[in-house]
């Protein structure tokens, strides 16, 4: 899926940006992605996080807020033809290719059935140009599904429960959608998200109060790789990454 935002002022497009990094940051400092040179527009505005297949808007805490079609939020995941509004700028959502982001939390026999990788659109016409559709589909299936990791709890009410990681995306959290379940009064309901790549693992924290630590150290908002072992704590929760052989 490609994707982009179309920065306007007063209904006049300034400029357009492809959403191509898994953060795209919003703001009025210059090192910003998206750099916008207004005093309503706070230093660091705003985010854009693509996980999976979700793109997902933050407020980082801006002083005058951030609004999706005209309502106020800290976080919105989007779709297309929706219109974020940033101080006295909009951004316009773009999904190219007829297909739009996750509109909301897949249920958890949805995510199960969501077992095909997310593979560039560089790589995939390279597969396609070199092998041929049907052969390269079979490839791109193969290579991906070569490997599968799990998770298992090692403490909390749920130790000893293995789960595997077959989905693109498996949600960790308190909210009823998450395949991985961590309570906790300051776990939040989304905390984090497992992405499963052709490239590997990758953990990210979402949202909660609750630090996310792996190894002991703790996971920002950029996606940190999973390796075999790993140790993953969120609030009184510990689970164990490895790699299925």
């Amino acid at each position: 899926m490609s994707t982009k935002l179309i920065l306007k002022f007063k209904d006049t497009v300034i400029s357009e940006f492809e959403l191509n990094q898994e953060e795209t940051t919003i703001g009025r400092k210059p090192e910003n992605t998206i750099h916008i040179d207004n005093l309503a527009v706070s230093s660091k505005h705003a985010r854009v996080l693509k996980i999976g297949k979700k793109v997902i808007l933050e407020d980082l805490g801006s002083t005058n807020g951030t609004l999706v079609n005209g309502q106020e939020t800290s976080k919105h995941i989007l779709n297309n033809g929706d219109v974020i509004t940033v101080g006295k700028h909009t951004l316009t959502f773009v999904a190219l290719d007829d297909e739009a982001p996750i509109t909301a939390p897949a249920t958890e026999e949805e995510d199960d059935m969501d077992k095909t990788m997310i593979i560039s659109s560089a790589a995939r016409e390279e597969m396609m140009a070199s092998q041929g559709g049907a052969t390269a589909k079979s490839t791109a299936e193969s290579s991906v599904s070569m490997l599968l990791a799990k998770v298992q709890y090692i403490s909390g009410p749920l130790m000893g429960k293995v789960i595997e990681l077959k989905s693109s995306l498996t949600s960790i959290g308190k909210g009823d959608s998450c395949k991985i379940k961590v309570k906790g009064l300051l776990v939040g309901k989304q905390a984090a998200v497992i992405t499963r790549r052709p490239t590997g693992y990758h953990i990210t924290y979402l949202e909660g109060m609750s630090k996310l630590r792996v190894n002991g150290e703790v996971v920002s908002s950029a996606p940190r790789v999973l390796k075999d072992g790993d140790i993953i704590e969120l609030s009184d929760t510990k689970l164990e990454f490895f790699i299925k052989k």
